[in-house]
This record gives C-alpha cells, structure tokens and sequence, in this order.
C-alpha cells in the first residue's frame, strides 16, 4: 500500500513540475485577495504557492480528523475497561439465596 501511496506522490509532483516549466513565461495579471490585490506575478509562483496552501489545509484536514479519531478510540477503551471492571465485580459477588435441590424445579 505505501508503494501505491508513494507512487501518486511521485505522478502529483511531476505533474506539479511539468506544469511549470510549460508556464515558466506566464504571468497572472491580478490576483485579488481580501485586503490585498497582487498584480503582474509570475503564474509559477502563483502555482506553487496555492499547492503549499492547498497542501497545508489538506494536513490541517487530516490533523483534525486523525485526532477525532484517537479520541473516539481513547473513549471506547475507557468503556471498554469499565464494562471488564463492571463483568469482574459481577463475577466475584457471593451466591446467595441459590435454591439448589428440590427447589430449584420450581415443582414444590
């Protein structure tokens, strides 16, 4: 599995350097931001610079979704401890007012 994984990384970033060397003469004429407007900039650096953003947003994405699922896991075994601790103190309770015999039928 890690090779396929490795593999698309290789085939993303090829593909992320082939687009800008077939770009290296663009240019992006305006780029408007909220509060700032960038004009006359070079498209490779415009290409590198969303793929950083877009890269560190999908990290943020998996960070967040990594530790939900840690805390889901810790939650479940803080259950699951206590159900074994619950099943224990059940185990180990004293039998009384156990009918064994001629009781125990319920045909008195």
């Amino acid at each position: 599995m890690w090779i396929l994984r490795n593999l698309l990384w290789l085939l993303i970033m090829i593909a992320v350097v082939g687009f800008a060397i077939l770009n290296v003469n663009g240019r992006v004429t305006e780029i408007r931001l909220p509060g700032a407007v960038y004009t006359d900039l070079p498209l490779t650096v415009v290409l590198f610079s969303t793929f950083v953003i877009g890269m560190f947003l999908s990290f943020v994405m998996t960070l967040v979704h990594y530790l939900k699922g840690r805390a889901a896991m810790r939650k479940l075994a803080r259950e699951n401890q206590n159900l074994k601790d619950e099943l224990r103190a059940l185990r180990n309770l004293p039998i009384e007012d156990l009918a064994l015999g001629e009781d125990a039928g319920g045909a008195g």
